[in-house]
């Protein structure tokens, strides 16, 4: 009997792995399986449009800047209810948009944000038996794919008066978070079957800012006066760590302010930082080859440093260094030793990633960008704009090569969800769904 029954849960566990991150069926979390902005699958839709190639679209009660998840048949989107009250997880059929279930925490309190980021911006995370959500001051909440709810974690008050934006991440048994930005700060890992704390290191470390930032950054060095409140810096994180393997170890990569920082995934241990970043870290680390491309956000730095180091490898190991760059909000792409990245103008670029040589750039339509480029196993590139106008193409050193351009007329700061030949795009309106087998 109980070899039977250790067979039963390890073939379950295989199909879940099998199923899961890597074929392409499916994006788990922010930035896709491998928090990578890639995908898997390929033969996705490249053009479409209010009457052209929609599967479905449902009217979305509050408009949000996270981006939706997808596992097997559902859909997961988080986003505020009852005029702001309440922080919301929506659960829809992914083949038809008929919601499935929908489940919120209530908060009373003020909490701070500006108008372009409404509350709920973080993207939940999901393993295939739960979807986890963190809402700010409301906590983290975990879920199964039914809509129980399985544990909730107070993690204090996120205090900043652009709210905030970072997503939780899985790795192993655990669930990662940045937690900020504002007056506390910190990485902490919870047990993702419990929500109990496995380890935590304090990220607001004035000290270290002061240290790493150095004269090659005095154009920023306005934004960082330590007589200010906290929570009215203009400074902050507000992206999501990545996990890289190097070397033969797993490193959890953040980027905080002015420095890139690396910690042991399993206990929270530090491992390398590399100074000269930007006050304002909104885009995600870009990893290509074992290389960390960290761009600043409003003017501020950007650099390249080489994973796997030890202790303070800002002269051993970072290989470029702008101190003051175009501005970047959204996450770029790694391929064949390029970053494709488009800025806060919705200047579309091509930067070499060992010398940070900008290769090309090109305007493309539908104006700005807050959203990060998604890329498919087939070569294809989806850039979405503020409009809802998203640009297709294919990535090249050479120049700037367009295959689509689509709009949809709905304002949207999420970005471009593949999940084998199905497109997903949430906009300030609506939840849309694209397929070209329709």
């Amino acid at each position: 009997m109980k070899n039977r029954v250790a067979v039963a849960v390890m073939l379950g566990c295989l199909a879940i792995a099998s199923r899961g991150y890597g074929n392409g069926q499916d994006w788990p979390q922010w930035r896709g399986p491998e928090g990578s902005g890639k995908t898997s699958a390929t033969g996705a839709v490249t053009e479409w449009g209010p009457e052209q190639n929609v599967n479905w679209r449902i009217d979305l009660p509050a408009a949000g800047n996270s981006t939706p998840i997808v596992w097997d048949n559902r859909i997961f989107v988080t986003l505020p209810l009852a005029e702001g009250k309440e922080r919301g997880l929506l659960c829809v059929d992914r083949r038809t948009g008929e919601e499935l279930w929908r489940q919120s925490v209530v908060y009373e309190e003020p909490e701070a944000t500006h108008k372009t980021n409404p509350y709920c911006s973080a993207t939940p995370v999901t393993d295939g038996q739960r979807v986890i959500a963190w809402f700010g001051s409301a906590g983290l909440v975990c879920w199964d794919l039914e809509g129980k709810e399985l544990w909730r974690r107070d993690l204090g008050k996120q205090e900043h008066i652009w709210g905030y934006g970072s997503s939780p991440i899985l790795h192993e048994d655990l669930c990662i978070l940045n937690f900020g930005p504002g007056s506390r700060e910190s990485l902490i890992a919870v047990d993702k079957t419990t929500g109990q704390t496995r380890w935590e290191v304090q990220s607001l470390d004035d000290e270290a800012e002061r240290k790493l930032s150095g004269p090659e950054n005095d154009g920023n060095a306005n934004d960082f006066t330590s007589d200010a409140p906290r929570r009215e810096r203009l400074r902050g994180a507000w992206n999501t760590p990545i996990i890289v393997e190097v070397d033969g170890r797993s490193e959890l990569v953040a980027v905080l302010p002015r420095r890139v920082v690396a910690f042991d995934p399993a206990t929270g241990q530090q491992l390398w930082t590399c100074g000269g970043g930007a006050p304002l870290a909104y885009a995600s680390p870009i990893e290509s080859n074992g290389v960390i491309v960290a761009l600043g956000g409003y003017g501020g730095a950007s650099l390249a440093v080489r994973a796997g180091g030890r202790g303070d490898v800002t002269e051993t190991h970072r290989l470029w260094h702008k101190p003051r760059d175009r501005g970047w909000l959204g996450t770029g792409v790694a391929h064949e030793g390029a970053i494709y990245v488009c800025d806060l103008g919705g200047v579309l670029g091509c930067l070499d990633v060992r010398t940070g040589e900008e290769l090309w750039k090109s305007r493309t339509g539908g104006g700005g960008t807050w959203s990060s480029i998604t890329q498919t196993a087939d070569g294809l590139m989806y850039l979405l704009t503020k409009s809802g106008t998203t640009t297709v193409f294919r990535p090249s050193r050479e120049g700037f090569e367009q295959v689509a351009e689509n709009e949809l007329n709905e304002s949207t700061n999420a970005s471009v969800v593949v999940a084998g030949s199905d497109l997903v795009i949430r906009t300030d309106d609506a939840l849309w769904a694209f397929t070209s087998s329709r």
